[in-house]
């Protein structure tokens, strides 16, 4: 991936979708087609597991499992797990089309004799699939997080266990079919892309849920107490996106046990991680080298402290058990020089953010001035935790409008396609721009706020029908910048 791209980022959710949120199905294929058109290399995605409870996907359920949202009922008909009639009845009577969809699938399914492809599936993903369908339905019948589960399953005694799989061994058996159906359907449309010249750019969050299948069953790798609760939480201090820091609330890794085990729940989850996207972006990536501990139950992130990380060793482990594995490193915040160190040990690309490039003076990093040519980098108008464009534009302070003004002439309706032009043309080695600045979009079209719970993980889009005229501009503007595939 050593050459000049472009490419756009656009969740899965937020394509547009009649059943709901965005999924799997003709609106992301021909959002590909669009990408093809003019001439996109890259596709960037947000993570696609299981969300939390106000919709994070950076909070998951499980670091594997993909969500059961993304499922496409139009390619369950399209594979052959529906008939004529099923499709008839969600078409016209069907309430929650997706979840009738899949159980309708289900059982068509069962009653099917070749069973082959979904039994390769669960053997390929044996490690973490079978925790997950337990917790999966554990905490779906209990309705609650895995503490509060009866203590026989809570502490996973053999016998709470092997009782559970008899006595809910359909919905065990579900659980484990919408997977398979959910990892072929995204696999048919990365493929897809692919074909096209387009790579999938996706997404590891370096910390996991407190309330997942992985801390369930591998409570000895993450930094816990006799109950199986947080020692610590993790976050970052306080900083450009939240005066009072983050605070993730999930447990930190107990990176000595992980070292024990060569690293082998880091090397499952990337081999799967190698299956939703072609690229993973590892978001905090200098976590690996040190990350922000805070007091279990503490109000804000703004006490703490920094402590070691596994630093290259697990890196290391992960290239030498995967031969193909490309990596950009999310290096935003304060990054202290062993960050950018490890990350060039390894020629990782960073991040550069055009939205931090002028509230400061001629030296700020994030401006395309300044960018190192012997170094890697991916540069974004903005990301999924900025404003958009036009949003950050409209309220940014006088002394901001006036710098940006040294580099071009704009207004609300215009700064977003100026600031795409700024980065393509930038010497950066990527460049990849929110689909809600293509469109010029303003902050109701935020995907997140940091330090927020509510209102995020939502912006979704009616129709995705850009105009000639921005497809015309787009397609020039990755030829002339030297990006085009």
């Amino acid at each position: 991936m050593s050459q000049r791209l472009s490419g756009v980022l656009m969740h899965v959710t937020s394509l547009p979708n009649k059943w709901g949120k965005g999924d799997f199905g003709p609106e992301a294929y021909k959002f590909v087609d669009w990408l093809d058109k003019t001439k996109q290399s890259l596709w960037q995605i947000l993570p696609l597991t299981f969300p939390d409870e106000t919709g994070s996907p950076y909070t998951s359920l499980s670091a594997n499992a993909i969500c059961s949202d993304y499922v496409s009922p139009e390619k369950l008909k399209e594979q052959g797990y529906l008939s004529d009639d099923d499709w008839y009845y969600l078409s016209e009577h069907a309430y929650n089309v997706k979840e009738e969809s899949f159980r309708m699938a289900y059982n068509n399914w069962k009653e099917s004799k070749n069973k082959n492809d979904f039994e390769t599936f669960c053997k390929k993903h044996e490690y973490w699939l079978e925790d997950a369908a337990l917790f999966m339905t554990i905490h779906e019948y209990f309705q609650n997080t895995w503490y509060d589960f009866p203590v026989g399953l809570r502490d996973r005694h053999d016998i709470s266990l092997e009782k559970w799989k008899m006595n809910q061994a359909d919905a065990v058996l579900q659980f484990k079919f919408e997977q398979f159906i959910l990892f072929s359907q995204w696999t048919e449309l990365k493929q897809y892309a692919n074909d096209k010249g387009i790579r999938v750019i996706g997404d590891i969050p370096i910390f996991i849920s407190g309330d997942s299948s992985d801390v369930w069953a591998h409570r000895d790798l993450f930094k816990l107490d006799e109950k199986g609760y947080p020692l610590v939480w993790t976050g970052v201090p306080p900083d450009v996106f939240t005066t009072t820091g983050q605070l993730w609330a999930q447990p930190h890794y107990n990176w000595q046990r992980m070292k024990e085990e060569n690293y082998e729940w880091w090397y499952q989850r990337t081999l799967v991680g190698n299956i939703h996207a072609d690229i993973l972006r590892i978001d905090h990536f200098r976590g690996f080298c040190a990350a922000y501990e805070v007091e279990y139950g503490a109000a804000t992130a703004e006490v703490g402290e920094w402590v070691d990380g596994p630093r290259s060793d697990v890196f290391r482990v992960l290239h030498e058990r995967i031969p193909v594995l490309d990596i950009i490193a999310e290096d935003l915040g304060v990054i202290t020089p062993d960050v950018t160190a490890l990350r060039q040990e390894f020629n990782y690309p960073g991040m550069k953010i055009l939205q931090f490039a002028f509230n400061s003076g001629p030296g700020n990093d994030f401006l395309p001035d300044n960018y190192d040519t012997n170094d890697r980098f991916v540069v974004y108008t903005g990301t999924h935790d900025n404003d958009t464009v036009r949003g950050w534009y409209e309220k940014a302070t006088n002394e901001e409008k006036q710098f940006l003004a040294n580099y071009f002439e704009c207004n609300a309706e215009t700064v977003a396609w100026k600031m795409t032009e700024m980065s393509l043309y930038s010497s950066a080695e990527w460049a990849v721009t929110p689909v809600q600045d293509l469109f010029g979009l303003d902050g109701t079209a935020r995907m997140n706020l940091p330090g927020t719970i509510i209102d995020n993980w939502i912006w979704q889009l009616d129709t995705f029908e850009p105009s000639n005229e921005l497809t015309q501009k787009f397609t020039k503007l990755t030829e002339e910048s030297g990006r085009a595939k």
